[in-house]
């Protein structure tokens, strides 16, 4: 990549676009849109890095300038794009979509972000884990016991088996008593699932995971917080 000297004063974060697909007649303004999502995706557009000029950016698309402001307008009305009148248009935060959506993205960094989205379920669900260990109360226990049972019974489709383990932790979510968490977790299953979706990993076999979920309701059982953190970080090292 080269910097683009469009502007003087701020130069350092302009970006130049390479390797672009070619686009074909239908829909140009929502491909464009996904081009330059693409390129968040990878981290090829970062925040704060300025876009090459219209005219240069419709010259490296090889479309009509009149589809690339509908795209830009796009790309600003959902918030990934900001104009500062006078100086350019800059990236404003990374895009979710891509993120998640890992169809849009090559392998490397198709693998990479689902051990992001890992990585993010990991954090609030091993704290959730911990609280439900100290604050879950009978009731608690018997919708965690009834929960494995079902697992075992009802058929084992892949989608359906990373779904059970989301299902687990929405319970245990429950049991912890802290309704922010629960918020927040919904937020990361949902990023996780979405990018399980659409990248095409294969979950663990449901054996493995309903005696991972049962040493985990034991110790939240017993209320051992410690061993529950521990055995619920042996269930998130997910291999992909």
């Amino acid at each position: 990549m080269r910097e683009m000297v469009s502007d003087m004063t701020n130069t350092e974060n302009t970006i130049e676009y390479v390797g672009y697909a070619r686009l074909d007649k239908k829909n140009v303004p929502q491909q464009i849109v996904n081009q330059i999502q693409e390129h968040i995706a990878a981290q090829k557009l970062k925040t704060g890095d300025q876009l090459p000029s219209e005219r240069e950016l419709a010259a490296q698309l090889n479309v009509s300038r009149s589809a690339l402001r509908e795209a830009l307008k796009i790309l600003v009305s959902i918030e990934i794009l900001e104009v500062n009148h006078g100086r350019g248009t800059f990236v404003r935060e990374p895009q979710l979509r891509p993120l998640t959506d890992l169809s849009l993205v090559e392998n490397d960094v198709k693998t990479m972000l689902m051990r992001q989205a890992i990585e993010a379920r990991a954090l609030i669900d091993i704290e959730v884990t911990r609280l439900a260990a100290i604050n879950a109360t009978a009731d608690d226990i018997d919708e965690l016991a009834e929960y494995l049972v079902m697992s075992q019974i009802e058929p084992m489709r892949s989608k359906r088996k990373y779904g059970h383990d989301l299902g687990f932790e929405k319970i245990i979510a429950k049991a912890a008593k802290n309704i922010y968490l629960i918020e927040v977790q919904k937020t990361a299953h949902s990023f996780f699932e979405e990018a399980w979706n659409s990248g095409g990993f294969i979950p663990r076999k449901a054996e493995e995971r309903n005696v991972q979920h049962k040493e985990i309701v034991e110790a939240i059982k017993r209320k051992e917080p410690d061993l529950a953190v521990k055995l619920m970080k042996k269930h998130m090292n997910i291999k992909i």
